[in-house]
């Protein structure tokens, strides 16, 4: 029986909380934000939403805000959070292509030499 009440008394807990946190969501979701305003705000405001000017005004607003908030935070986040990789790409690049160059340049030149030097050892040879 203490097992039950125990078990009661833990889901009850849970139950609790998952109610306060879901109070707390629906008490302060979007919809409710010009709650949050002072009262002499939110009359002005409605009728400047109810025109078509209004209208037009806060959709490209929540469109830019998506945007920013979808789009760019979480670019300069992964920048952020990259920096030190991307330095180390913007770093190793140029490195690997001089160190390409310079060896394929003098690969190229120590190749001739030896090429040149077998020859005029093989012409001394005849």
């Amino acid at each position: 029986m203490t097992n039950k009440k125990t078990l009661k008394e833990i889901l009850a807990a849970y139950d609790r909380q998952i109610r306060k946190d879901m109070g707390f969501w629906i008490k302060y979701r979007p919809s409710r934000w010009g709650d949050l305003l002072p009262e002499k705000y939110i009359r002005p405001l409605l009728t400047f939403i109810k025109t078509k000017g209004g209208k037009k005004f806060v959709l490209i607003f929540a469109f830019l805000l998506s945007l920013v908030f979808v789009g760019v935070i979480p670019t300069l986040n992964f920048i952020w959070s990259n920096i030190f990789r991307i330095w180390w790409i913007l770093l190793i690049i140029p490195l690997v292509y001089w160190t390409l160059a310079i060896t394929s340049v003098y690969s190229k030149v120590l190749v001739q030499v030896f090429f040149d030097f077998s020859r005029a050892v093989l012409r001394e040879l005849k």
